[in-house]
């Protein structure tokens, strides 16, 4: 008798259980339901073992949800080895990938025939017949499951959503009436209900009904997504062979390289957000789409279609579709280097270096396509496509006067108002300032639940003090609260300060606020009026200014002075990718700057790129920072700040007997020492693969404090979540 192991979407390694009673024997990769703490929870089928020594020990499973396999061995095999890379339970990673594991059920229920009534508990006697399981106490339930006198029935309960359409033109044999309701249903393109369409045409509910009966409109279920936004056609790029790493060149010229690969290859193209997937999109309408901001239900869909149908020549994804029953030619990476691609709470991998694992299991070439390609895969054979020099403009705040805008700064503006344009001020922060301080005491406005200053948001009579850590807010004070002083000096530019001044210096440019909380209506900047566009990075997932002259950075050295040695990297993506903002134009990139000298700085100004990376790259060798090495981070944390510090210190002491010279860095406190009334202590293992495995083998359970492992880690900056 085959034993299964079932993966749940649980931080918990597969579990044993036997075949559903009555059904099928061991289906690898199915999904199935099995009963946990209570509760029916859906899982996958990844192993399977000789069990009947221990057989009579383990519960049943309920039941299989397809006839078909969910997952393929190949899938599982990803799986398994992923989760080992990540240093993480299988059932971490599965929740993290297959997110929509679980649908809503149809679950019945009744008295197993031929047992005898009396087993069953007071207040359940219409368990003898058929019974929907809701409504009936779990615990009781699972007390007649235990004892094999409970016979169930498991189906995913779909829900079909339905559009009413126009079937055909009208005719004169349609009521005045009616021949409105159906050229307002054509106007619309299609209705989600009857009444809906009634209200929109002014009409009756008897005019709707009669182009449904008479056959002028039908019920469909509608596509699973909208068809992408049409865009001007690309001719394909032509690279043969196609090279591990492609970069440079308008993001245009990567489309085309991707279009034209994916003319003699089948392709996984990942990303890293949707709305980039999105603009591929665009170009690329024949791909299937497969991402997060879709429906769970769509995703479920889409998963059986392609593990039914032939295969799709290209598949444009997200993280998700690391598992999908799909196997690629080829798999690409979009814009490797990302943050978005760090899953931030479960596993807490890294996507490309999964993808990396994944094309290497199934033998397939992996290539990476970024406008600036990362350091972890600078070794690669590259093509670099042809990159126009920026314009750039170095204001160096060390003579320039004037804040947060200098003088220059605003004659840009001016220029940019005078001759009808559109500019953008970017900003590292929303709000008004980084804090708040008084001119006479020093007196700073710091959060009581974390080490950092409260980020100052002006508005009302006072204002605002949030974090944006734990999200903590006061009232800001009409006083220094240490001295009684009425004068405060608020430091670091944030977009409200940025939006006052531009109303105060240059008031004949429209202004707009653009941030991933506040978007104004920006309509008429797209019509191409003139204006202002001030932000957060949120900007570079925005809209296309038409008439984009002039970027600017009234703090460009708040986007790099960070405790992360990423830090530099990160800056000199950003300022690339702030020059392709625009599909054809070529803004003016200005930057008020503390340090004209930066690396980065020199990079755009010599469109020298590559430059810039063979520097980190050297740099982060002879550190031992990866990519020379592998690194994993420690995370301490308790609301107490000695019993962190022991914690991590003892965890240290374990390390450290296993440890080389350089491979323990730590513990020390974390750059935000603080953060939700939690200390937080980190320790860094930086080695090879195989030491580094060697390592966090038996890693030691920290008793009084939480720990949480991080490989991979792109940010030292805040708290990991569960």
């Amino acid at each position: 008798m085959h034993v299964l192991k079932v993966a749940l979407p649980l931080p918990l390694e597969p579990m044993s259980y036997l075949p559903p009673h009555g059904g099928e024997g061991a289906a690898l990769g199915h999904r199935v339901a099995v009963p946990w703490r209570g509760e029916l929870r859906v899982g996958v089928v990844v192993g399977l073992e000789e069990g009947e020594r221990k057989g009579f020990a383990l519960r049943e499973a309920v039941a299989y949800l397809e006839a078909k396999p969910w997952l393929r061995p190949e899938e599982i095999a990803f799986l398994q080895a992923a989760a080992h890379d990540s240093f993480s339970p299988l059932g971490s990673l599965l929740g993290d990938l297959i997110p929509f594991l679980e649908p809503p059920l149809e679950h019945r229920v009744r008295l197993l025939p031929g047992a005898a009534p009396s087993l069953l508990p007071r207040g359940m006697e219409a368990l003898l017949d058929w019974q929907t399981a809701r409504g009936f106490d779990p615990k009781l339930l699972d007390y007649l499951r235990e004892a094999g006198v409970l016979e169930e029935t498991v189906a995913e309960r779909r829900t079909v959503r339905r559009v009413l359409v126009p079937r055909r033109p009208p005719d004169p044999s349609l009521s005045p009436k009616a021949r409105a309701a159906l050229e307002t249903l054509m106007e619309l393109g299609g209705s989600q209900s009857l009444t809906e369409l009634a209200q929109a045409a002014g009409v009756g509910m008897g005019a709707v009904k009669a182009l449904v009966e008479q056959g002028f409109a039908e019920w469909v279920e509608p596509e699973l997504e909208a068809p992408p936004r049409p865009a001007p056609l690309l001719g394909g790029l032509e690279l043969d062979p196609f090279p591990p790493r492609l970069e440079g060149g308008r993001l245009a010229e990567r489309i085309r390289a991707i279009l034209g690969l994916a003319r003699r290859e089948r392709l996984l193209v990942l990303f890293p957000e949707v709305w980039l997937l999105q603009h591929f999109a665009q170009h690329l309408p024949q791909a299937v789409r497969f991402h997060g901001e879709m429906k769970p239900q769509e995703r479920r869909k889409i998963w059986e279609r392609l593990g039914a149908e032939p295969p799709p020549e290209l598949v444009l994804a997200t993280y998700q579709g690391l598992l999908l029953p799909f196997t690629p030619d080829r798999v690409v990476v979009v814009e490797e280097s990302s943050e978005a691609y760090k899953l931030s709470a479960g596993s807490r991998a890294f996507v490309p270096r999964l993808a990396a694992l994944r094309a290497r299991m199934l033998s397939r070439p992996i290539s990476y396509v970024s406008q600036v390609s990362s350091v972890e895969v600078w070794d690669q054979a590259s093509h670099t496509l042809p990159t126009a020099k920026p314009r750039l403009y170095l204001l160096d705040m060390r003579q320039e006067q004037g804040w947060p805008l200098c003088g220059a700064a605003l004659a840009l503006l001016r220029q940019v108002a005078e001759k009808g344009r559109q500019a953008i001020v970017l900003s590292n922060r929303r709000g008004y300032s980084a804090l708040l301080r008084c001119q006479r005491c020093e007196w700073k406005a710091m959060c009581p639940n974390c080490a950092l200053p409260l980020r100052y948001h002006k508005g009302g009579r006072t204002g605002l003090l949030q974090c944006h850590q734990c999200g903590y807010e006061e009232k800001a004070p009409l006083l220094c609260p240490n001295c009684q002083a009425d004068v405060f000096d608020p430091k670091g530019p944030g977009v409200e300060w940025l939006l006052e001044s531009l109303a105060a210096w240059v008031p004949e440019l429209p202004r707009y606020r653009y941030t991933a909380q506040a978007k104004d209506d920006l309509d008429k900047l797209l019509l191409g009026e003139p204006g202002v566009l001030v932000g957060t990075t949120a900007l570079l997932r925005g809209p296309t200014l038409p008439e984009l002259a002039l970027v600017l950075l009234p703090y460009a050295d708040g986007f790099v002075l960070e405790s992360d040695f990423r830090a530099s990297e990160r800056y000199h993506r950003l300022l690339w990718s702030l020059t392709d903002l625009h599909p054809r134009r070529k803004p003016l990139l200005a930057l008020q700057t503390f340090e004209p000298g930066q690396a980065a700085h020199k990079a755009l100004e010599t469109a020298d790129a590559a430059g810039f990376m063979e520097f980190e790259w050297a740099l982060r060798h002879s550190l031992g920072y990866p990519p020379a090495t592998r690194m994993v981070k420690l995370e301490v944390s308790h609301s107490k700040e000695p019993v962190a510090r022991d914690a991590a210190e003892r965890l240290a002491e374990v390390l450290r007997a296993k440890a080389q010279p350089g491979e323990l860095l730590g513990p020390a406190p974390a750059p935000i020492a603080r953060v939700r009334n939690q200390y937080v202590f980190h320790l860094l293992l930086k080695a090879g693969e195989a030491r580094l495995n060697e390592l966090m083998a038996g890693l030691p359970p920290v008793r009084g404090a939480k720990l949480r492992l991080d490989p991979d880690p792109q940010s030292f900056v805040g708290l990991l979540e569960d």
